[in-house]
Parts: structure tokens; C-alpha cells; sequence
């Protein structure tokens, strides 16, 4: 319709069928011409229209939440990164629902990673543990610099607020989140140095 539609659609993947990444293809084809269209638009039944793909990582020693392969030209971000991590602001919102990791298409190197995670080389798993502790670094980063978090607050769980606890939990058990900012404001190179050493950034398996 001319004035857009909004569909639901739903389905069940056999999870005994299912690996690594797990990619979602939306197509929009043409299903018939129309008279009175212009000259410049698609005729041929089956052409495609528009196209989107959605991926998300399902094992692997990388990161467990929604993941877009996204070329950063179309993007507000450097065109030569290779990932950005994009994190809500509302602590309670759901953690999957406020998170996503967007990998530079432009990077085949980091795309080629992901897709072998489940299997990596040993190549692939130096750009798996460069993209595991950045990711971390950058959700705790996130956590010390959103004024409202707090180690005194129970978030829901499944929040962000919930995950970003676990996550300095896990990569500082001795530290407090008061601690943490005072140490990061004081030094955030070596902060960041001290990141690298709690995920073994690079270090042998």
C-alpha cells in the first residue's frame, strides 16, 4: 500500500541445525509490474527491490549478542574501523535489545574472524581476542562513564545495567565501581592497559 505496511513475521530454527553465525536475509522482490509506473522502475517479476541481511553470533570465542555487517561509508562512524559498538543509555532496557556490534564490511579481515568462529585459524583468533577486548573495553568504558551506574542498584535481570555489572564483576572481581572510576580518571592509559591483562588480549591458548 501506498502509505506502508508494518509485518510481523515468526518462525522456529531447529537449533540442532544451527552454528556459528546465524544470518537473516530480508528480500523484497517485485511480485508483478504495475501499469502507469515510471520508465525507471523495475518491470521484471523477481527483481529485487530492496535487500537487508542481519547476523547474529551463535558460538565462537567472540561476542554473544546481535552483530550487522555494515559498510561504514553509510555510516556516522570512520570508514576505516574495523567495528563499532553501538550501547544504549537505559540501564533496565534489555541488554540484547540496547547492543550491537557492527563490523566494517570495508575489513575483510575482521568479517573473514567472525565467520570463522567457530573454527577460527590462528589468525582469525588474534582478531577475535583484538575484537573481545575491545568490546569489553568498551562496554566498561560505558559503564564508569553513565553517571547513574551504580554497583548499589539490583538492575533486572537480562538488562544492560545487569550485563555491564557482570561485566566488571568478571573482568575486576576486586574492584568496586567507584574504585574503577577513580583509578580509570587517574590513569586511563594504564586503566586500559589493565583491561588488556584481565582478557588476555593476544596471549596464547
Amino acid at each position: 500500500p501506498r502509505d506502508g505496511a508494518e509485518i510481523g513475521i515468526e518462525f522456529d530454527l531447529d537449533g540442532d541445525q544451527l552454528g556459528g553465525v546465524l544470518e537473516l536475509d530480508t528480500v523484497l522482490t517485485l511480485r508483478r509490474a504495475t501499469d502507469g509506473a515510471s520508465p525507471a522502475a523495475a518491470r521484471r517479476p523477481g527483481s529485487v527491490l530492496w535487500n537487508d541481511r542481519f547476523s547474529v553470533l551463535l558460538q565462537g570465542d567472540a561476542v554473544l549478542f546481535p552483530l550487522a555487517i555494515a559498510d561504514f561509508q553509510d555510516l556516522p562512524y570512520p570508514t576505516g574501523a574495523g567495528w563499532f559498538l553501538e550501547i544504549g543509555h537505559d540501564l533496565e532496557a534489555a541488554a540484547l535489545g540496547s547492543i550491537l556490534l557492527l563490523a566494517n564490511e570495508r575489513r575483510k579481515v575482521v568479517v573473514d574472524a567472525l565467520a570463522a568462529s567457530g573454527s577460527p585459524s590462528e589468525a582469525d583468533e588474534r582478531v577475535l581476542s583484538a575484537l573481545r577486548t575491545d568490546v569489553q573495553r568498551a562496554l566498561i568504558e560505558h559503564a564508569l562513564a553513565h553517571e547513574d551506574f551504580s554497583d548499589d542498584v539490583e538492575y533486572p535481570g537480562g538488562s544492560l545495567g545487569a550485563l555491564l555489572a557482570a561485566v566488571l564483576r568478571t573482568t575486576f572481581p576486586a574492584f568496586g565501581v567507584e574504585g574503577l572510576r577513580r583509578e580509570r580518571n587517574a590513569d586511563p592509559i594504564l586503566f586500559t592497559a589493565r583491561i588488556h591483562d584481565a582478557t588476555d588480549l593476544l596471549a596464547s591458548s
